[in-house]
């Protein structure tokens, strides 16, 4: 049956080739102009994020992705190669050998017989059908001329140019609502019956096979090509978008836009790249690369979270609005190309790479497509003159004379520690090159010279010992200014940075509690459950959004104190019960190390909690113990977080699991700054990536067992957290206001007063109360948004999930919000300029347009929550707000404005004005939602 079923489907397709053709236009959606639709092409293997956000349609290789990747924008299209095949591709084996008929050696792919009767069939049987059963609804069509190569007579080309066109025209009658782009193939155009869009190559711009040999296309072919492209337009109209890809080196960046805005003039849609389309280019919209690659070294001392990759550089490139992406040097460094993607790679290797030689070569691979590289305590392996040449630098003298001097410095020194000059751990280079800034000098008696820090156009480079000043029992503080020094090393350029800190121009307030000790007692009079306390002293007095948690080892009847369990689940049912409190589970068994754990290890101690006739198992350790927790739960509840126990290291397995439950994960990391120990180099990323798609977030700040030296006392240890807080607010926005304890807090007199304390000082602060769910969306968010400047400079921010605030460097400028898409306001304060985002969208976009001074329209100052809307008009807005707590809002204008909410003012008060000369109107409400309300400030 299935043979004859094949049969009938070659004779079919004879017909339909000898039926003729249409010169239709698509049915259904039909774009409205050539400009209107933005396609981009990329055929690496890593998911661009970047352009799927920001273009409507990305042509992909399928054979990169099992599945079909998701895209928050772009129409995906699937690469078909319809007039050659490699042996690479899964189908290529059961294609009849009768069909080979030739090849191309350039790109080492075999020419089919496009005229054959059997091709068709079975491009749409072999190819196109298997990549519609993964979801693909667009295809790429590539090679539609390769019949050329055969030396074939025009008669027998045309014969190609039918064929192909009938297997297409089957297609879309097999699958009306296919889309096909078509590459060239001016040849097979004409009797295409349904096309979505052309694209061409190299109309002023190309590179050799290799990318090595680039420049102008001869004008004799680009004018040919262009009247090619005329004709079409002729037949078709502006309403098929023509895309004409080019190709300039990724290094060249002025010149990639150069290109892309003559082909722009001419009404087709550019797109930039390389020959191997394997980067992301540049078009309409020029994507801004937000992820830097930090290399480093991985010593045995833990895991991701506590190397100084993570700790050191990760919270400075955050800070700047970057996402971090690790490459460890023993495990191997990436082969893709990076251009496009990365804004630049900083290196960390103190201690050297194992294989210099390989890293060598990597380094200059990266040099030469044009990335920049913040190397920080040296290159990670000697260098060679022919390296140090390569960046302006030459071999200093390997002996010194004492005394040493600062011949030279600047303001990248003196950042927490004064700069020294130093006989010992000398750097072993000095400038040579006419365009090196050297940042710092030091001379010996005999006039030998060595460079402390120099930038240059490749990068830069800050060398030991004047990096970091190593101080006794290892405390440590930065010399270099490492945000000052990255920043102007890799050459980053103002962006409105993603920022999970603020929320409605106010710091972002969390609360969470670890589930240990639970069912400890109180050293008090009658010695109550510690969850008793916490309930009656803590929760039910400050009345802000909490996240707790609870270990079912401890608490469930199948833990180890099932005597106790009737009461300590009476106490977690009262707790879930109350209304500004979020669900965790802090897992069945409280791992202790999880490696141990999960690796089934129990000497020479068990891993985890001594439950009798337990051996741990990570379902049941995580799943099992969120369902047993939403069994206390009361209606309409469920646990949201799943917090990590003791060394705060689960696998990827695990924390994948939790983002497959669809749970947030939290804990790790977490600064520990104070004012005896002040320095940056306490702080702590946001995060880290266990594996793609897979990331743990970090607890901001740490818990009380730090504060209390791993709670060996002073107990009252927890009060040091203000100063952390502190610290991470002035003069830099580093990290949210997040209160962390356990309950065993409650055991002791003076933790408990602690924790209080720390209460008591936070409400007292401006700030918008969040769940920790919440801030750890934004998180997850910050990893994946993006940035792209349009050609009449806005700015494009892009997959931004739950992320609803950016910090605008002030050389942008001010908002404005009558030109824009997704702004409610923004509010200028010492830690900077805080944009904050509606849920209003552009294809999915926020636009952001910037000007010299603020919007006439009314905006949104500062709130305790979220602007859901903000329609603003030049004397008011239609508006929404919402928050986890009674509303208080800010707003600027011309005049003071009045709130309507169900139609009835709200009370307000006025505030100073703004330096602006701006009016400001201040409201309360009860309320958490405004639910759609008017702004009224004429």
């Amino acid at each position: 049956m299935a043979r004859r079923a094949y049969a009938l489907f070659v004779l079919l397709f004879v017909l339909a080739l000898l039926s003729g053709s249409g010169d239709a236009l698509a049915d259904g959606k039909r774009p409205p102009g050539s400009a209107s639709v933005t396609t981009a092409v990329h055929y690496g293997a890593e998911m661009p994020w970047e352009l799927f956000a920001h273009y409507d349609r990305v042509v992909i290789e399928p054979d990169h992705f099992e599945t079909m990747p998701a895209s928050p924008r772009a129409e995906l299209f699937a690469y078909v190669a319809i007039g050659e095949v490699r042996q690479s591709r899964p189908y290529y084996l059961d294609i009849p050998p009768s069909l080979i008929v030739g090849s191309n050696r350039a790109w080492g792919s075999e020419i089919v017989d496009t005229k054959n009767p059997a091709w068709g069939p079975f491009v749409l049987d072999h190819i196109i059908e298997p990549l519609w059963r993964k979801g693909y609804r667009g295809f790429f069509f590539d090679t539609l001329d390769s019949y050329k190569r055969l030396g074939a007579n025009a008669a027998d080309e045309d014969r190609h140019a039918r064929a192909i066109a009938n297997t297409l025209n089957l297609l879309t009658q097999r699958h009306p609502e296919a889309k096909i782009l078509l590459n060239r193939g001016f040849d097979v155009l004409p009797h295409v019956k349904k096309v979505d869009g052309l694209v061409v190559e190299s109309l002023f711009s190309t590179c050799d096979a290799t990318g090595k040999k680039c420049g102008p296309v001869p004008e004799a072919e680009s004018n040919a090509l262009l009247a090619r492209l005329n004709e079409v337009r002729a037949k078709r109209g502006k309403t098929l978008p023509i895309t004409v890809i080019d190709y300039v080196p990724s290094r060249d960046l002025d010149g990639r836009r150069a290109v892309a805005k003559r082909i722009a003039a001419l009404d087709f849609d550019p797109y930039i790249t390389s020959p191997n389309l394997d980067e992301i280019g540049l078009g309409r919209v020029e994507i801004v690369p937000r992820r830097i690659l930090v290399v480093y070294k991985h010593n045995d001392e833990g895991y991701l979270g506590v190397q100084d990759a993570c700790v050191l550089i990760a919270p400075i490139l955050e800070w700047l609005g970057y996402a971090v992406d690790y490459a460890d040097v023993r495990s191997g460094l990436p082969t893709s190309s990076l251009a496009g993607r990365y804004a630049g790679i900083v290196t960390l290797l103190p201690e050297g790479a194992d294989k210099p030689q390989a890293y060598r070569s990597w380094l200059l691979t990266q040099l030469d497509a044009g990335i920049k590289i913040a190397f920080v305590e040296g290159f990670g392996f000697d260098p060679d003159a022919l390296f140090l040449t390569r960046l302006g630098l030459a071999p200093a003298k390997p002996t010194a004379t004492p005394p040493m001097k600062i011949a030279k410095t600047s303001p990248y020194f003196g950042f927490e520690a004064p700069v020294r000059a130093r006989v010992r751990d000398r750097p072993t280079v000095v400038a040579k090159g006419p365009d090196i800034n050297e940042l710092l000098r030091v001379e010996d008696a005999d006039g030998g010279a060595w460079s402390g820090a120099v930038i240059g156009p490749w990068g830069g480079a800050a060398f030991i010992p004047y990096v970091i000043e190593e101080r006794l029992e290892g405390e440590r503080r930065w010399i270099l200014d490492p945000f000052k020094f990255i920043a102007d090393a890799l050459a980053l350029p103002p962006i409105p940075a993603p920022d999970v800190t603020t929320e409605g121009g106010r710091r972002i307030f969390t609360a969470h509690l670890d589930g240990d000790a639970f069912v400890s007692r109180a050293e008090r009079a009658g010695a109550p459950f510690t969850a008793e306390i916490v309930l009656e002293e803590i929760l039910k007095r400050w009345k802000v959004p909490h996240t707790v948690s609870i270990v079912e080892g401890e608490v469930g009847p199948k833990g180890q104190y099932p005597q106790y369990t009737s009461k300590l689940e009476a106490y977690a049912r009262q707790i879930f019960a109350l209304p500004h409190v979020e669900m965790a589970s802090h897992t069945y068994s409280h791992p202790f190390e999880w490696e141990d754990a999960e690796a089934g290890r129990r000497e020479p101690h068990i891993p985890h909690l001594p439950i009798k006739g337990y051996t741990f198992n990570l379902e049941r350790d995580i799943k099992g113990s969120v369902d047993y927790i939403n069994t206390l739960a009361p209606p309409g509840k469920r646990v949201k977080v799943v917090l990590w126990t003791g060394n705060c290291s689960p696998s990827a397995q695990a924390v994948g699991l939790t983002q497959k439950l669809g749970l947030f994960n939290v804990n790790g990391g977490g600064a520990t700054r104070t004012k005896d120990l002040p320095s940056l180099t306490r702080g702590s990323a946001m995060g880290i990536p266990k594996a793609p798609g897979v990331y743990q977030v970090f607890a901001p700040v740490e818990n009380e067992n730090v504060y209390t030296n791993d709670w060996l006392g002073p107990f009252d240890g927890y009060r040091h957290a203000i100063e952390t807080f502190q610290l991470n607010d002035s003069p830099r926005r580093l990290s949210t206001l997040t209160i962390y304890y356990h309950f065993y807090s409650a055991a002791k007199t003076a933790a408990l007063s602690a924790v209080q304390q720390v209460y008591a000082w936070a409400v007292q602060q401006e700030t918008t109360p969040l769940y920790l769910s919440e801030y750890a969306a934004k998180v997850v968010a910050f990893q994946k948004a993006t940035l792209a400047k349009r050609a009449d400079g806005a700015w494009e921010i892009g997959n931004l999930g739950e992320l609803r605030t950016v910090r605008l460097d002030t050389k942008l400028g001010w908002p404005q919000l009558d030109s824009s898409v997704g702004v409610a306001g923004v509010r200028d304060v010492p830690q900077g300029r805080y944009v904050h985002f509606t849920d209003t969208r552009e294809a999915g976009l926020v636009v952001l347009r910037t000007g010299p001074q603020p919007s006439k329209e009314p905006r949104l100052v500062h709130a305790n929550g979220r602007a859901r809307l903000w329609d603003a008009k030049p004397d008011g807005a239609r508006i929404r707000v919402t928050a986890d707590m009674p509303l208080e809002i800010d707003v600027a204008a011309k005049n003071p404005c009045r709130l309507l909410v169900g139609g009835k003012p709200v009370a307000s008060t006025k505030e100073p004005p703004l330096a602006t000369g701006e009016a400001v109107t201040s409201f309360e409400l009860k309320a958490m939602d405004t639910g759609d309300a008017e702004l009224d400030c004429k």
